[in-house]
């Protein structure tokens, strides 16, 4: 069993994105799935809810106190369970990131994303201080467009920050747009295969369980 934390100080970073692309492929994989939304937009409870295709559990939290108590009871009955966290600083990302197994770092192409995504990995690490044990963290890049100055500058600005980063890059497709409405997580073409090599990594840093293998 694992838990993943989605967190970024920004909002509009690709979190729930992120968080659809996970959650719809493990359980199309056939792994039982849940979900804490702590976002104030509530954007993945509406996706669930109204869209998804997939059978995925979901509680809509925001109280920072029932957080951690509302992860490890999912835990217990699920095989993966994915924290949408709120897309500012607050208490209950710390409570989120200090639960997690792995935490994820959606960074769009921008400079004011790469600001937050080093503040988010500052926040990761000192949480990681407090409590006395290492937090998995890596930064993946959303929106992402190969070939393009922009693209090129903000791989350099995250090398140079010295950020761990996925090699994995999601790109900005209208499969992962569509995703918003029809509710199903890609499974062909370049979409499918970048989401397919997201999960490897993830798989590879101990965030999913070797059942999650097995399964697909």
């Amino acid at each position: 069993m694992s838990i993943i934390t989605i967190a970024t100080s920004k909002g509009g970073a690709g979190k729930t994105t992120i968080a659809r692309l996970i959650l719809g492929r493990l359980s199309q994989a056939g792994l039982r799935v849940a979900t804490v939304d702590a976002d104030f937009n509530h954007t993945l409870t509406d996706w669930v809810r109204t869209a998804s295709k997939h059978a995925i559990t979901v509680e809509h939290e925001l109280d920072e106190t029932r957080i951690v108590p509302l992860v490890e009871s999912l835990h217990a009955a699920h095989d993966v369970v994915v924290i949408d966290t709120a897309g500012a600083a607050t208490q209950a990302t710390i409570f989120a990131i200090g639960c997690a197994d792995v935490v994820l770092v959606p960074c769009q192409t921008s400079s004011a994303d790469i600001v937050e995504a080093i503040k988010t990995m500052n926040l990761i690490k000192s949480a990681s201080l407090m409590m006395k044990r290492d937090v998995t963290a890596r930064v993946i890049l959303t929106g992402y467009q190969p070939n393009t100055n922009i693209s090129t500058h903000i791989e350099s600005e995250i090398a140079k920050a010295k950020l761990p980063v996925m090699e994995t890059k999601i790109h900005r497709l209208v499969a992962f747009q569509e995703m918003s409405f029809t509710g199903i997580v890609p499974t062909s073409g370049l979409a499918g295969l970048q989401c397919a090599n997201f999960l490897d990594e993830i798989e590879a840093l101990g965030g999913i369980p070797e059942a999650a293998k097995m399964a697909s």
